[in-house]
């Protein structure tokens, strides 16, 4: 039986700064094609029929089809809406709630980032010291909560 873990010689390793080796590069014949052509002239006789200026692109006519589809009544008028709003705004979150009879302590600590920044990063951005602003927070500090079993 053959070892699952064989040792490994030195010069067949990856080096430092190398952690994958060369590899295969990664092809996008069809996707380097759809963006080549996206980014070209649109034939003005489309542009005229699709009431689009002469010398729009490719790109401005499937945007506009998109959103015309859009505006339909229809399930893919629906998922062509959707489809907009995702290329957007992204996908929506999944909201999850809970509910529940007991009563739940929520104890929340910030960490104070600006001593992260420099003292020119923070005057740049605006931002002023605790010290240098007025506060109605009242901050007390508490040994952290024992963990439940």
């Amino acid at each position: 039986m053959s070892n699952p873990h064989p040792v490994i010689p030195v010069e067949h390793q990856f080096k430092p700064g190398n952690p994958g080796g060369p590899g295969r590069p990664r092809k996008r014949v069809l996707s380097d094609r759809y963006e080549a052509l996206l980014e070209s002239r649109l034939p003005p006789e489309i542009a005229i029929a699709m009431k689009l200026p002469v010398g729009a692109l490719w790109a401005d006519a499937v945007a506009t089809a998109a959103a015309r589809l859009a505006l339909k009544s229809t399930e893919a008028g629906v998922a062509q809406r959707k489809e907009l709003r995702e290329a957007i705004e992204g996908k929506a979150v999944a909201r999850v709630e809970f509910s529940s009879d007991e009563t739940i302590d929520i104890h929340v600590s910030f960490e104070d980032t600006r001593t992260l920044l420099s003292r020119k990063q923070t005057e740049l951005l605006g931002a002023e010291s605790a010290a240098d602003r007025a506060t109605d927070i009242e901050v007390t500090e508490e040994s952290p909560a024992e963990e439940l079993p």
